[in-house]
C-alpha cells in the first residue's frame, strides 16, 4: 500500500494510474476520459456523442497512452490586467477602467457606497468565487429598465495578453477560473460546510469530469426513457380490457420480449364469434346487481320528473292564469276602495296621502309604541285629558283628539281589511305558482339520462322542447297576468309524460328479468365468455398500437441497460484513492502552516477529508480533539475568519501555478488582534503572485502598506493603490492615485503647489466667491498635511492605527528641538487663522496667493529638514 501511495504522489503517475484503471470501464466512459484529457470540460456536443456511444450506436474511441499529456501544460499562470466596458452593473458609471498592478498587491479602496462592491461582484462572476454565482448583478434601479449586465476584462496567461467579454448568464472564459476569489461570505462556506477544492489537480479534475459526464449521460438517457414512456397511447396506459381475460393478462405483461405472433393470434373476431358476442351483451347487459340498482335509480328519477312536469303543467294552465288575474283584480278593487274612503275622510287634512301604504306604516308604528311603551295599559289611541301625541309628544287638543280617533276608525274600517285580505290571497297564489317551476339546472342531466342511458334520443328532444315551452309559459303567466290585454300563450298540454310512463314499464320489466338470474353459475360462465370475446375484439382495434408499444418497450429496456453503465461508484473510489496521496496530505500540511501564519495555531484544528461525492473530494475544518463538534460554534468571530483564510490559502497550494487571487474585504468582522497577521500574509503572497484586495477599511489599508515595506529579512512587496469614488448620480469612478491619507506627503504638497498655480487667477481677478472656496480647501489640506507631517516625524517609533511600538526608531526622535515644535505650532496656528476675522471685521480680508504659497513652502521645508536630520541620526 505504501508503494502504491508513493507511485501516486505526483500528477503524472496519477494520470498513468487512471489509464490503467480505465481498461475495465464501459467503452463510453473510456471515450469520455479521452475527451477530458484534451479539454477543460465536456461540452453539450460531447455529451450527445457519448450518449450515442453508450447506446451502442457509435463505436467508442477509448483513452490510451497517446492522449495523456504532461500535467505541467495545464499549470498556466493567469493574472488580471484591467476590468472595463461595464454596463448595467449596479450604479457603476460607464466608461470607467479598473486596472490592476502586474505584480505584488493592488489595494482597491472605496468608502461604503462608492461602487467598490460592484467591481468585486463582476470578478466573482468571471473568476472562481466560493460564494454562490447565482447572485444576479442588478442594473441601476434608479435608471429605468436597464439591460443585461456586461463587462470586458484584460488578463494575461503566462505573460500573453488576452481579452474576454462577459454577459450575465453567458459562458465565461474557462482560463479565468484559475483566478480565485475570497469574499466576506466565504467564511461559512469554508469553515462550516463541506466543500469541493477550489483548485483540483488535473487527475482529479478528469475524474470529476467523468463523474459529471455520468450524471449528464444518465440524465439524457432518463429523458429519452421518459419521452418513450410518454408516447404510450392512452388506450394502453388505461386499457379497456378485463384483467382476467387472456388479452388482459397479455397487455398487463407487455414488454420487449412479447411475441408479435401471440398478439396477432388473439386480435379480432370472425363473423360467428362477433354474432355470439352481441347475443351475450344483449342477454347479460352488464352486472345484474349493479344494473338493477342503476335501473331503480333511473326509475326513481323519471318518476320525480313526471311529478315535476305535472306540477309545472298545472301551474302554467289557463285556469291558474285566470285565477291569478282575478286575484290581482280583487286586490286592485279593494285597494281602490280603501283609497277612496281615505280621500273622503281626510280630504280636509293638511297633509296628503292619508291612508296610503306609507302612512299606514307610520300609523302602525305609532300604535305599537303606544301599546308597548307610552300607554301600555290603555287602548290606542289614548285621548284623555292628560294624553300626549305619541308622534309629536305634544299635549292633545280637541282637534288632535278628533283627528286621531278618525284615523283609527279608518284603519279599522272594513274596506281596509278587505284590501289586506285580497293582498294576502294574491301573494299566496303568486308564491304557490312560482314554486312549481321546473329546476332548469337539473334538465341537462335528466335529458342525458333519457338520451344516453335509456337510449331514447327523440324522446329527450321532445322533453326538452316541451319543458322549456311550459317553463316559458309559466313565466309569462306570472309576469303578464295583470296586463290590460292578455296575449295568447303556447298550449299548456304535454304528451311526453305518457311516453315516460312507457319507459318506466320497460325498466320494470328489465328489473324483473335481471333479478331472477342473479347468482346463477350459468350466468357467471356467460359473463366470462362475453368478456373474453369483447377483449379480443378490442385488441383487434388497437393491434397496431400494441405492436408499436412492444418496439418502445424494447428501446426502453435497452436504454435502462445502458443507464446502468452510468454509476459513479468506481469513479468515487478511484478519486478518493488518488486524493489521499495527491491532495490530502499536502493540503493538511499547508493548512497547518497557514493557520500558524495567521496566528490561530493554538486552536488545535486541522483540515480533514470528509467524503467523496461523484468523484470530487470534499474537505472540512475540524477540531482535532473533538472532530464531531461544529467548528463555527467554537471559534470566535476573528478566529473564524482567520481559519477561513487559512483554508482558502491552503487550497491554493494544491497546484504549483501562482495565478492571481482576489480578496473582497478579507478583514470584514475581523478583530484587531488578527488584522496585522492577515496583512502580513497577503503581503507575503504578493511576493510570488498577483494579489488584489478590495477594502473599505482605512486602518487595514495602512496595515497592508506597512506589511509591504522592506525589512532586513525580505525585500519590499510591490504595492499599487486604486481609489473608487462616488459621484452625484453614479458610483465606481476609478482613480490611479491612492486615497489622500496614504498618498506620499511630498506628492500631496506638489499637488497643492500645482493647484495653487491654476486657481490663483481667481484672487488676481478679484473673484472673491471662488477664491474663498479655494482658500477654504487649502486651509483644510494644510492642516491635514501638518498632522501627517507630525505623524511621519514620530513614525519611526509609533504609527497611526498600529498596535506596535518600534523601539529601534527612538533615536530618530532625539533630533527634534524646541524650535521644530514652535515652528510647527506657529504654522498650524496660521493655517487655522487663514479665514478667521479680526475683532470688528464683518467681511475678513482673504489671504493672498503668495501667503498660501508661503505656508506650503514652510510645510515642505520643515518636513525636509527633519527628514535629513533623522537620516543622519540613524
Amino acid at each position: 500500500m505504501d508503494q502504491q501511495k508513493t507511485d501516486l504522489s505526483n500528477e503524472a503517475a496519477a494520470l498513468a494510474d487512471i489509464l490503467k484503471w480505465s481498461v475495465d470501464l464501459p467503452g463510453w466512459q473510456r471515450d469520455a476520459l479521452r475527451r477530458l484529457c484534451g479539454q477543460t470540460k465536456l461540452e453539450p456536443a460531447d455529451v450527445t456523442a457519448l450518449v450515442a456511444v453508450c447506446k451502442g450506436g457509435t463505436p467508442a474511441a477509448p483513452l490510451d497512452a497517446t492522449h495523456i499529456r504532461d500535467p505541467a501544460a495545464s499549470h498556466a499562470v493567469v493574472n488580471l490586467g484591467s476590468l472595463h466596458g461595464l454596463s448595467n452593473v449596479n450604479a457603476l458609471a460607464p466608461g470607467e477602467r479598473l486596472s490592476f498592478g502586474k505584480t505584488g498587491l493592488t489595494v482597491i479602496y472605496g468608502d461604503n457606497g462608492a461602487g467598490k462592491s460592484g467591481y468585486a461582484r463582476v470578478l466573482k462572476q468571471l473568476c472562481r468565487a466560493r460564494s454562490p454565482k447565482g447572485d444576479a448583478i442588478l442594473p441601476n434601479i434608479y435608471a429605468g429598465a436597464g439591460g443585461v449586465p456586461t463587462a470586458s476584462i484584460d488578463f494575461f496567461i503566462g505573460g500573453q495578453k488576452r481579452n474576454a467579454t462577459w454577459n450575465q448568464g453567458g459562458a465565461v472564459d474557462p482560463m479565468l477560473s484559475a483566478v480565485s476569489v475570497f469574499d466576506s461570505r466565504t467564511a461559512n462556506v469554508h469553515v462550516e460546510n463541506t466543500n469541493d477544492l477550489a483548485y483540483t489537480p488535473l487527475p482529479l479534475r478528469i475524474l470529476a469530469g467523468l463523474a459529471q459526464a455520468c450524471q449528464d449521460v444518465k440524465a439524457e438517457l432518463s429523458a429519452e426513457i421518459h419521452k418513450l414512456q410518454q408516447q404510450t397511447p392512452a388506450v394502453l396506459s388505461k386499457p379497456e380490457c378485463k384483467p382476467d381475460t387472456a388479452v388482459g393478462k397479455m397487455i398487463a405483461g407487455l414488454s420487449g420480449k412479447t411475441k408479435p405472433d401471440a398478439i396477432e393470434k388473439l386480435a379480432g373476431l370472425n363473423a360467428q364469434e362477433d354474432a355470439r358476442l352481441q347475443t351475450l351483451i344483449t342477454d347479460l347487459a352488464g352486472d345484474p346487481v349493479r344494473t338493477v340498482r342503476q335501473l331503480q335509480t333511473q326509475e326513481t328519477r323519471i318518476n320525480a320528473v313526471i311529478e315535476q312536469i305535472g306540477k309545472l303543467t298545472t301551474a302554467a294552465s289557463e285556469q291558474n292564469r285566470t285565477a291569478l288575474r282575478e286575484a290581482h283584480g280583487r286586490l286592485a278593487t279593494a285597494r281602490a276602495a280603501a283609497l277612496a274612503a281615505s280621500d273622503d275622510l281626510f280630504a280636509a287634512e293638511p297633509l296628503p296621502d292619508i291612508g296610503s301604504d306609507i302612512w299606514r306604516a307610520l300609523w302602525e308604528a305609532a300604535r305599537t309604541y303606544s301599546r308597548e311603551a307610552a300607554y301600555p295599559e290603555k287602548p290606542f289611541p289614548v285621548t284623555g285629558p292628560d294624553a300626549h301625541c305619541v308622534l309629536c309628544q305634544q299635549p292633545l287638543g280637541e282637534e288632535a283628539v278628533k283627528r286621531l280617533s278618525s284615523f283609527e276608525a279608518f284603519v279599522q274600517d272594513e274596506s281596509k281589511r278587505r284590501e289586506e285580505e285580497a293582498g294576502v290571497a294574491y301573494d299566496d297564489l303568486l308564491e304557490e305558482l312560482s314554486s312549481q317551476s321546473f329546476p332548469m339546472k337539473d334538465l341537462p342531466s335528466f335529458l342525458a339520462l333519457i338520451r344516453d342511458d335509456i337510449g331514447h334520443d327523440e324522446l329527450a328532444k321532445i322533453l326538452r322542447r316541451q319543458i322549456v315551452q311550459l317553463s316559458w309559459r309559466l313565466r309569462a303567466v306570472l309576469r303578464t297576468h295583470a296586463s290590460e290585454v292578455l296575449h295568447t300563450l303556447p298550449p299548456d298540454a304535454i304528451s311526453a309524460p305518457e311516453e315516460l310512463r312507457d319507459v318506466l314499464v320497460g325498466i320494470a320489466t328489465r328489473i324483473e328479468g335481471l333479478e331472477s338470474e342473479v347468482g346463477s353459475p350459468q350466468r357467471a360462465s356467460l359473463i366470462i365468455e362475453r368478456d373474453g370475446l369483447a377483449d379480443r375484439k378490442w385488441l383487434g382495434v388497437v393491434q397496431a398500437d400494441v405492436l408499436a408499444q412492444i418496439e418502445r418497450c424494447k428501446s426502453i429496456e435497452a436504454l435502462e441497460k445502458a443507464s446502468k453503465e452510468t454509476t459513479t461508484n468506481k469513479i468515487t473510489t478511484q478519486s478518493a484513492r488518488i486524493a489521499q496521496a495527491l491532495v490530502t496530505n499536502r493540503l493538511r500540511g499547508r493548512f497547518a502552516i497557514e493557520v500558524d501564519k495567521l496566528g490561530v495555531a493554538g486552536l488545535a484544528i486541522e483540515l480533514q477529508q470528509a467524503k467523496t461525492s461523484a468523484g470530487v473530494p470534499f474537505f472540512q475544518v475540524r477540531l482535532i480533539n473533538k472532530p464531531s463538534e461544529p467548528v463555527g460554534k467554537v471559534l470566535s468571530e476573528g478566529e473564524h475568519r482567520c481559519v477561513a483564510l487559512a483554508a482558502f490559502l491552503a487550497e491554493l497550494s494544491t497546484i504549483d501555478a501562482q495565478s492571481a487571487i482576489v480578496f473582497d474585504d478579507p478583514v470584514s468582522s475581523l478583530d484587531h488582534l488578527h488584522r496585522d497577521r492577515v496583512a502580513a500574509r497577503l503581503a507575503e503572497a504578493g511576493e510570488t503572485r498577483q494579489v488584489i484586495v478590495f477594502t473599505h477599511d482605512m486602518a487595514f489599508l495602512l496595515l497592508l502598506e506597512e506589511a509591504c515595506r522592506a525589512t532586513k529579512d525580505r525585500e519590499a512587496t510591490p504595492i499599487a493603490y486604486r481609489l473608487i469614488s462616488r459621484g452625484a448620480d453614479n458610483s465606481g469612478f476609478c482613480h490611479q492615485d491612492p486615497p489622500a491619507s496614504v498618498m506620499p506627503l511630498d506628492k500631496v504638497i506638489d499637488g497643492m503647489k500645482a493647484h495653487l498655480t491654476n486657481v490663483k487667477i481667481h484672487h488676481e481677478r478679484g473673484d472673491q466667491a471662488k477664491w474663498l472656496r479655494e482658500v477654504t480647501s487649502f486651509q483644510d489640506q494644510l492642516r491635514t498635511c501638518w498632522e501627517r507631517a507630525v505623524e511621519e516625524v514620530v513614525g519611526p517609533v509609533i504609527r497611526r492605527l498600529s498596535r506596535k511600538v518600534d523601539t529601534t526608531g527612538l533615536i530618530k526622535l532625539t533630533i527634534l528641538t524646541d524650535t521644530d515644535c514652535a515652528t510647527m505650532r506657529e504654522a498650524f496656528g496660521r493655517c487655522s487663522a487663514l479665514l478667521h476675522s479680526q475683532p470688528g471685521e464683518i467681511n475678513p480680508r482673504l489671504p493672498s496667493a503668495a501667503m498660501i504659497e508661503s505656508e506650503i513652502s514652510a510645510l515642505a521645508n520643515w518636513i525636509t529638514d527633519i527628514r535629513t536630520r533623522q537620516e543622519r541620526a540613524a
